[in-house]
């Protein structure tokens, strides 16, 4: 796995194409799920790879996109 391909830089370049901050999106995250999240949370999470997969769904909720798993082979 190069580095690219860690949900860290995935999310990274989410927020930066809707020009929004990992601060707001912890709001919007703490409004969702109705408890105290913050940026600095949020970071450790992805920085450490340790991110429930239901928050990340969330996330990409939240930036307006899905997740899509997709067929490898033609």
């Amino acid at each position: 796995m190069n580095k690219e391909d860690n949900i860290i830089s995935e999310i990274k370049v989410l927020l930066i194409k809707k020009g929004w901050t990992q601060e707001k999106l912890a709001k919007k995250m703490s409004t969702k799920l109705n408890k105290k999240y913050t940026a600095q949370n949020l970071g450790n999470k992805l920085r450490r790879e340790t991110i429930p997969y239901r928050e990340i769904k969330l996330i990409a909720e939240i930036l307006g996109y899905k997740i899509k798993f997709e067929d490898k082979k033609p």
